[in-house]
């Protein structure tokens, strides 16, 4: 509660700018606490979860298991279909909201901080806001009656997150719509929040799927208490090798190693029996990818948020991890977390218990309580 207290004063005697304020010691080492080391549940409240398991896919076990492994919080993506009205975006589902308030509670209660973050399956939500004024104007209201539903837990514990990988512009899913529309619209739902309470810190992030490069050419709200966010997956090929929801070359390569280099994958080039997935690995092979890259990278990304005053954190990477070989997984895991924490950048990893997950389960169902994978976390640096 003094963290609360701090911010409270910050926000009412505080005469800098907001963007000044962000970066001042006290709320800086707060967002850094807090969202220090964070792990995403990615099969909870999502857009195709079971609907049955909304009130016991996790429990107070897992809560207790991720904090006493060293993580600091949780994001919980949620579906716009669960929580968003069928009829009318605006409207909030007050049984799943239920839902999803106690399991906040529950997160809140085992001593994790908890991001809310919306998060689509598939481009029509999406697309539906970039081109359609009304839905626009309800997601915004949308967002004003969900903060209101949570404002009352503590600012320092609880956060808002506006969308997960806006990408409707980048990828040319709708004519007409490039990545500029995100933006504008993005500063209008911060507004509509902040309608609803003044002080809890919001999450924003850049549009084509929240990616570095994206992210330091966007300029910063004027609004205090926003964190900007961007996903970190370079080397694409790596960390999605074998994602069948991808489709071809990715999904047609597999036990790619990391680092890569022309050499330690010519092997794998030479046996593709297609030749997007010869490029693919031959491309991935050229770009000699490695930690000396992912701190460029991350170094871009701590440059612009000194220049701009504003605080940044990844809330997602990761490794598909169905057919990447282990040793090159953890040192993935470990490079990435090692640059992260160089540049003092908060993370999250993708994900608990999916394709990307750090634990597994000892049957084939998923029931009782996941083992971790040590190896993981000791690149994790926990444990």
């Amino acid at each position: 509660m003094a963290a609360l207290a701090i911010m409270l004063s910050l926000g009412s005697c505080n005469k800098s700018t907001p963007n000044e304020q962000i970066n001042t010691d006290s709320t800086q080492s707060l967002v850094t606490n807090q969202l220090a080391r964070g792990i995403n549940l990615s099969n909870w409240f999502n857009d195709f979860s079971d609907k049955t398991q909304f009130s016991n896919r996790f429990n107070n076990n897992h809560f207790n298991q991720i904090k006493s492994a060293g993580f600091t919080y949780i994001r919980l993506p949620i579906g716009p279909s669960v929580l968003s009205g069928p009829n009318n975006i605006a409207d909030i589902q007050p049984a799943n909201l239920a839902l999803v308030n106690q399991a906040v509670q529950q997160i809140l209660n085992s001593g994790l901080a908890v991001v809310i973050e919306m998060h689509a399956f598939g481009p029509n939500f999406e697309a539906r806001l970039a081109i359609d004024p009304l839905a626009r104007s309800s997601f915004r209201q949308f967002w004003k009656n969900l903060a209101n539903q949570f404002k009352q837990y503590d600012t320092s514990k609880l956060f808002f997150e506006i969308w997960n990988e806006p990408h409707i512009g980048a990828s040319q899913l709708v004519a007409g719509i490039d990545k500029n529309w995100w933006a504008p619209f993005q500063e209008q739902i911060i507004q509509s929040i902040r309608e609803a309470t003044p002080n809890h810190f919001i999450i924003a992030t850049a549009e084509n799927f929240s990616n570095w490069f994206d992210l330091i050419q966007l300029t910063p709200s004027t609004q205090k208490n926003i964190i900007y966010t961007f996903h970190l997956y370079d080397p694409f090929t790596f960390t999605h090798q074998s994602a069948d929801w991808l489709g071809l070359p990715y999904s047609g390569i597999r036990f790619l190693p990391y680092p890569g280099n022309a050499q330690n994958v010519a092997t794998l080039a030479a046996n593709a029996t297609l030749a997007a997935v010869k490029n693919q690995i031959e491309f991935y092979g050229r770009q000699q990818f490695g930690a000396d890259s992912l701190n460029k990278i991350i170094q871009q990304v701590y440059n612009w948020s000194i220049q701009k005053k504003v605080t940044v954190i990844c809330n997602e990477f990761g490794v598909h991890k169905k057919f990447a070989p282990p040793d090159s997984r953890l040192r993935f895991l470990s490079d990435a977390k090692t640059m992260l924490e160089k540049y003092k950048i908060p993370w999250a990893i993708w994900d608990y218990d999916d394709s990307f997950g750090l634990t597994s389960y000892t049957s084939a169902v998923r029931t009782g309580i996941p083992v971790w994978d040590d190896g993981v976390l000791n690149a994790l640096g926990l444990k």
